[in-house]
């Protein structure tokens, strides 16, 4: 059997080996792995393949709307007409407010980690199933984030 269990990097992570290395599990079943952070950072723009959730289509649609109908409004009152005004209005609000959507999701995107905040260490052990349940107590115990038991 395996026990998988997800850890931050802390003193918690040493007591939960210490634990389970006084319970009469061999250092040869530990394995520990700690995961690296992202190399680079994500990139502004979604492709077909990934999406972060955040659209930069938003913001223009709105103000396209909200200036088409303030160019639409005055452009009975200026040359060229309502029309005109209208697609003008749209044109600048749409580029307006991807602009506003960009510059925003640039100034969220620098935000550097919170202090201390790293990365998780994966724990594996593996054990006979008699062991296992222990194993998943002394995980729990030792504030574990995350504890799965595999066949």
């Amino acid at each position: 059997m395996h026990v998988i269990a997800s850890f931050e990097h802390s003193i918690y992570l040493e007591l939960a080996i210490t634990a389970i290395e006084e319970a009469g599990i061999l250092k040869e079943n530990i394995y520990a792995v700690p995961l690296i952070e992202r190399p680079s950072k994500p990139t502004m723009f979604d492709s077909i393949h990934g999406a972060d959730g955040i659209s930069l289509f938003d913001a223009g649609t709105a103000l396209a709307t909200a200036f088409t109908v303030i160019g639409s409004t005055y452009g009975f009152v200026l040359k060229g007409g309502a029309i005109l005004w209208g697609l003008i209005g749209a044109a600048v609000g749409f580029m307006l407010g991807v602009l506003i959507d960009i510059l925003h999701k640039k100034k969220k995107g620098e935000k550097p980690a919170a202090p201390g905040k790293r990365t998780e260490v994966v724990v594996l052990v593996n054990c006979t199933k008699e062991e296992a349940k222990h194993i998943q107590t002394a995980f729990w115990n030792h504030m574990a984030l995350g504890v799965a038991i595999c066949d």
